[in-house]
């Protein structure tokens, strides 16, 4: 049974093409910005990837909290076999080091509880949540962070998280992100838990030099 993925914040596709590649399934891709969205299905096409069963929307992610968008999204999740999964990272300059650091009450941050409040409403089986490690690594944005882990556990899941540099799993980009991973605790099998991951298991690479980075 082959998972199925539900995009948000997709930008030109590069996370999506990480579960493409192995083993998952786009079925949905939710970009803002029409200029990212148009670059996400040129790409696709030329790489001869399947268009996503769900097609592409560059509604606001707001929209499938807030309007009839809620609703077609529950229900074409429950269509589906599982499992399903949302993937996502909200947009991260009020939360990096070399941004303006407005927080989660910037226009920016605010939609990084607006992902999380999409999660909790609509359940998937499981989710990836990127962002940069300001998110993860400065005092005021961490204890948001953590606000939110607060409500995730609560909605049901378990979760892992880990900081990681993309340099170091192959990828030839000096760029570190804060990854948290969730599962519904209804989908875990008794006596199991996802925060035994081994997240080093699979680096390539061991980073010498540390620049600054967001």
């Amino acid at each position: 049974m082959q998972p199925k993925i539900f995009s948000f914040f997709s930008g030109s596709g590069f996370l999506d093409l990480g579960f493409d590649n192995t083993g998952f399934e786009i079925a949905f891709v939710n970009e803002y910005k029409e200029s990212f969205l148009n670059a996400y299905q040129f790409s696709r096409d030329k790489l001869e990837i399947s268009k996503p069963i769900l097609g592409y929307s560059s509604a606001s992610i707001q929209d499938f909290i807030e309007t009839e968008k809620k609703n077609w999204l529950k229900d074409e999740v429950k269509k589906m076999e599982y499992p399903i999964g949302f993937i996502g990272g909200p947009p991260c300059p009020d939360f990096s080091i070399g941004g303006k650091n407005r927080g989660h009450t910037g226009d920016n941050g605010k939609l990084t509880g607006t992902y999380i409040e999409l999660i909790i409403n609509i359940k998937p089986d499981f989710f990836l949540f990127e962002n940069v490690k300001g998110l993860w690594k400065t005092k005021r944005h961490r204890e948001f962070f953590e606000e939110l882990k607060g409500k995730i556990h609560k909605a049901g899941y378990s979760t892992t998280e880990h900081l990681v540099n993309s340099i170091e799993y192959g990828v030839p980009q000096d760029r570190d992100r804060i990854l948290l991973f969730g599962v519904r605790n209804d989908r875990i099998k008794k006596g199991k838990t996802i925060d035994l991951f081994n997240w080093d298991k699979y680096k390539i690479h061991v980073r010498i030099s540390c620049p600054i980075s967001c």
